[in-house]
């Protein structure tokens, strides 16, 4: 009796993370499956983009997301751009089902003028099973960098509205995995809806580097003041520490990708009256060489 309680209580949880219990289930019988509003922009640059900063990042594709108009329909969607400091990116999507549906997502990779330059499409992605910590999902790993493909587009197809897909059920994946006799259970029927659950999983592979400036000449005995010319010149050469060294932005040129990211995304911020932002991205940009930066800035705050 213990052994049939405990496997009952983990068949439970199976069914608790997958999204099959009553409070976690959606039905999409009162989800259209063609969006009637207007799509949000005319372009693809006029997007609003979420930087892939941290360790990874959860979004809610729903009504109150973006609508995009894209060559196979009509989606809510999701943008994401690379970190003005990052290269390389290595980038894990997940789609997570949720009671009885997915969100079949198609990734669209841009380049720094906001032209397509690869397609991702749900036959590309492999569908992982849940388990005790993770729920099933649509999955796929891939690769975006700062010089072909900084920014990123997940949408979801027209062609894939009212179709479906039978998934294993989790009892029976648990049975397969420990060697118990295979129960009786329907595998459920996941319909693809507009709407769903993303997860990002993402880590640098390779960053900007940045030359760091020339020795400081600093007074003996003394503090570091910010007029030179009424400096003793007694000196002595002290190299600046890591800390508080700065970047020599005389000789180098800001990549025209990452210019364009930073004015993007310092209007961005203005516009959301989000000054505050928009002023750390203008420091961010400066440190880093932009020179356009804090024309963009005045221009719009004016």
């Amino acid at each position: 009796m213990k052994v049939i309680k405990k496997r009952t209580v983990l068949v439970m949880a199976l069914l608790s993370i997958m999204g099959c219990s009553n409070t976690d289930a959606v039905s999409t019988n009162t989800i259209s499956p063609m969006i009637n509003q207007a799509a949000c922009c005319t372009s693809y640059s006029q997007f609003s983009w979420i930087p892939l900063q941290g360790a990874d990042i959860s979004v809610a594709i729903n009504a109150q997301s973006q609508i995009g108009q894209f060559p196979d329909g009509k989606s809510y969607f999701a943008g994401f751009s690379l970190p003005g400091h990052v290269e390389q990116m290595q980038v894990t999507l997940e789609s997570f089902i949720r009671g009885d549906h997915v969100f079949a997502p198609t990734v669209m990779l841009l380049n720094a003028d906001f032209q397509p330059v690869k397609i991702i499409d749900l036959n590309k992605f492999s569908l992982t099973s849940s388990h005790l910590l993770q729920r099933a999902a649509y999955q796929r790993t891939f690769t975006m960098t700062a010089k072909n493909t900084p920014y990123m587009v997940v949408y979801s197809p027209e062609k894939y509205r009212g179709e479906s897909i039978t998934i294993p059920h989790p009892e029976r994946v648990r049975a397969e995995e420990l060697g118990l006799p295979r129960p009786i259970v329907t595998d459920p029927e996941i319909k693809y809806a507009l709407t769903g659950q993303l997860r990002l999983a993402f880590k640098p592979t390779q960053l900007k580097s940045y030359q760091v400036s020339s020795p400081v000449l600093v007074p003996q005995g003394q503090t570091l003041i910010a007029d030179s010319s009424v400096m003793p010149k007694a000196v002595t050469t002290v190299p600046v520490p890591a800390a508080v060294s700065t970047v020599d932005v005389s000789n180098r040129a800001m990549l025209p990708e990452t210019e364009a990211f930073y004015n993007q995304q310092i209007t961005s911020a203005i516009k959301h009256k989000n000054i505050k932002k928009a002023l750390q991205l203008l420091n961010e940009a400066k440190r880093a060489g932009s020179t356009s930066a804090e024309t963009v800035f005045v221009e719009l705050v004016q």
